[in-house]
């Protein structure tokens, strides 16, 4: 393998406790790899570590040392986004959050309802009237900016991580496997947003859904492939 580079995912960006979150880690990875490509997790991502990235064939690895942490391959997302519901609809949805992952007590940089605003993204969805369907209204925090003032890319791809689980109706804690985020445009901080997901499939423990980000009048900005496996809840919570 050659080696290229090196990324830390600092402690704010957790997950489950003690490992980086999915969406924001494979974002950062993604910031270092040209055109789109699925990135799977591997192994639990560590936190304040440098992890390094390099070539290997097609593919390019996230290294801890010999452990092989994340696998971005080449490949165009397979899912096509939906039209946006409605903001009201949106609102109404988060009014109402499924307790997807640890519920209140949470500590998910992105769906962690113990997180503070700024801190962590606070992303909570609930059912829309569709079945295998969720959303909420997101507005990103201003230390969320890049030197633009738009929200930075692994922040967009963390935002379009959790929602996906929040789709799955009869699943209180999943971790996600892959994903594969299509960026068309960055949002301002500071405005609401539509965040929507939608279940598309799924055997056994293996779940997909669909996310995707909108502007409040429902232009999309940008879109997520996410595969999901499904987790016994007493040993998520064991392992908490």
């Amino acid at each position: 393998m050659t080696v290229r580079e090196t990324i830390t995912i600092p402690n704010q960006f957790n997950g489950p406790p003690g490992s980086g979150n999915g969406g924001y880690s494979a974002g950062s990875l993604a910031q270092h790899l040209d055109g789109p490509h699925t990135i799977r997790i591997n192994a639990p991502i560590p936190l304040e570590t440098p992890l390094t990235i390099a070539a290997d064939g097609d593919n390019t690895v996230l290294m801890a040392g010999d452990t092989r942490i994340m696998t971005a391959r080449p490949e165009a997302p397979g899912i096509a986004p939906r039209p946006a519901p409605s903001f009201e609809a949106a609102k109404k949805a988060s009014e109402h959050p499924r307790p997807f992952g640890a519920g209140e007590n949470s500590v998910c940089f992105v769906c962690g309802r113990g997180r503070e605003p700024g801190e962590g993204l606070r992303i909570f969805c609930g059912q829309l009237e569709e079945p295998e369907t969720a959303a909420t209204i997101w507005t990103p925090h201003e230390t969320f900016a890049d030197e633009d003032g738009l929200v930075r890319p692994e922040i967009v791809w963390a935002a379009l991580d959790c929602p996906g689980g929040f789709s799955l109706p009869d699943v209180d804690r999943a971790l996600l496997g892959e994903m594969n985020a299509q960026i068309l445009e960055r949002p301002p901080v500071g405005e609401p947003l539509i965040i929507a997901s939608w279940r598309t499939g799924g055997k056994g423990r293996k779940h997909t859904a669909g996310t995707a980000l909108y502007t409040k009048d429902g232009t999309l900005l940008a879109h997520a492939d996410t595969l999901w496996f499904a987790v016994d809840t007493a040993q998520f919570e064991q392992n908490a």
